[in-house]
């Protein structure tokens, strides 16, 4: 079986999951079975599920399996519940317990405890101290652990009971063995001589490179720069999201990257690693091509779309000052703004400052990007680093010319500046410099052949087919 290891999924997501997503596609098509895996407790794991078309057998959670046991790992959740949520609130208005009835039919107990503030005196703060995981049809608990705050690793799980775990009562002291354990059932259930592809989650790598599972092959998928700054001599640091796997290089079986361009450059490191770093893209475009009219006219007013979580490594306040800029300047643009995250309230401020509102607006979340991408003229990016750049193969195969930053690693792999778009220089710490870049990409947007522009964003993606990209990963399996 090839597992696709991450920490969660949900209602909205990021390019990783939408990576597992695709992959999963691409599995199906060139016939690999597969199993998506979650570690984290996901509330509303089944929910999720039902919006991105998952069934039951297809997603195994960690807790869900410690809590339902059984054949969970082959079959899934017995049946659905209605969720339910009751909390209890003291008379200072606190909340000291949470339950939660899970619509997979986990009933979770969460103990909150209320402490002094130790960055702030006088002030109390409430946070979850210990929760306990119940079986809501039989009533039985079957979990519990603490939360602890740890000063450099944030939040991390602690004194882990399992009870009736197999006739047993079990006992861990942190997530990592815990995760060490449920893997070798796992393992074991799926009858060895497994590949493990992890998506994400550091407690896994070290659960999984500490054990010899019979038969077990890793396959760590990049899906971002994995250096600091590569061009920065005070910088040669390993990206921490994937510092535990590369410095444990001997313990994986494939490194995946995205792009030729990263593969390229891990290779300056790991110069033996020709046949155990391999280039398979995270995103593809469909086999059927659809006749797009690359013929026609940019609109007036020039309307530029961006797609992304609203997350402060996409900088998507810049673009909201370039267009703001070009608006100025007196050419007829618009800017709509598709996804969720932390830096909504920022992006929102950063608008009415630029007296915008009537042509910049957030639009929310996108399921259906493939419908709304050919409204547009143009597509716009800001960010510093994508290791692939999801919405720029997207952009490219709806015919949008893409202006972006001349980052690491997808950029440069999928933007041809002056070809099927229009690459910028940046710097990281001045701002100024790099809206009026993102300012000049624009305008050479207006001033060009805009219909020869669009007829080679169709040609650029031909290499990205499904397809290909399924083929690709059929020979990367067969080979383990």
């Amino acid at each position: 079986m090839n597992f696709f290891v991450n920490r969660a999924m949900g209602l909205g997501n990021s390019g990783v999951e939408h990576a597992e997503f695709y992959r999963a596609k691409r599995f199906d098509q060139a016939q690999l079975p597969y199993r998506f895996v979650f570690t984290e407790l996901v509330r509303e794991l089944h929910e999720a599920m039902d919006k991105w078309n998952l069934k039951n057998d297809q997603v195994i959670n960690m807790w869900e399996y410690f809590v339902f046991g059984g054949d969970y790992f082959t079959q899934g959740v017995p049946k659905r519940y209605e969720r339910k949520e009751d909390t209890v609130i003291d008379s200072t208005d606190t909340h000291r317990k949470k339950e939660t009835v899970t619509t997979g039919g986990m009933r979770l107990v969460e103990h909150f405890i209320k402490y002094p503030d130790p960055k702030d005196e006088g002030m109390l703060l409430v946070s979850t101290s210990r929760i306990e995981l119940f079986n809501e049809n039989t009533g039985e608990r079957r979990v519990m652990y603490e939360t602890l705050e740890d000063p450099h690793r944030g939040t991390v799980l602690a004194n882990i009971h399992l009870f009736n775990e197999q006739g047993r009562h079990m006992f861990f002291r942190n997530e990592v063995q815990l995760q060490r354990y449920f893997f070798e059932q796992l393992d074991q259930a799926y009858d060895h001589n497994n590949n493990y592809i992890v998506d994400r989650g550091e407690a896994s790598e070290a659960a999984l490179f500490d054990r010899e599972l019979p038969g077990l092959k890793i396959i760590e998928v990049m899906h971002a720069d994995h250096l600091s700054d590569r061009d920065d001599p005070k910088k040669p640091l390993w990206n921490n999201y994937y510092e535990y796997a590369l410095t444990h290089m001997d313990r994986v079986d494939r490194m995946i990257t995205a792009t030729k361009l990263q593969r390229d450059d891990l290779l300056v490191d790991f110069p033996n690693g020709q046949n155990q770093i391999v280039a398979i893209p995270v995103g593809g475009v469909s086999d059927h091509v659809e006749e797009i009219n690359v013929d026609r006219d940019m609109q007036s007013p020039i309307k530029f779309i961006s797609i992304s979580r609203l997350a402060s490594e996409k900088h998507i306040d810049l673009i909201v000052q370039a267009v703001a800029k070009v608006h100025d300047e007196g050419t007829p643009v618009a800017l709509d703004i598709y996804g969720l995250g932390e830096e909504h309230n920022k992006i929102q401020k950063t608008i009415e400052e630029s007296n915008a509102q009537d042509y910049i607006k957030l639009m929310g979340l996108t399921d259906h990007a493939d419908q709304v991408y050919p409204n547009y003229d143009a597509f716009i990016s800001a960010s510093f680093s994508e290791g692939f750049g999801l919405t720029y193969i997207e952009a490219l195969n709806a015919a949008l010319p893409v202006i972006t930053f001349n980052a690491r690693f997808g950029a440069l792999e999928l933007v041809h500046d002056g070809i099927n778009g229009f690459l910028e220089t940046f710097k990281r710490e001045d701002d100024e410099f790099n809206v009026n870049q993102l300012v000049d990409g624009i305008h050479k947007l207006i001033n060009s052949d805009y219909q020869k522009l669009r007829a080679n964003t169709k040609k650029s993606v031909e290499d990205y087919q499904d397809h290909v990209i399924a083929q690709q990963w059929k020979e990367l399996i067969n080979a383990l």
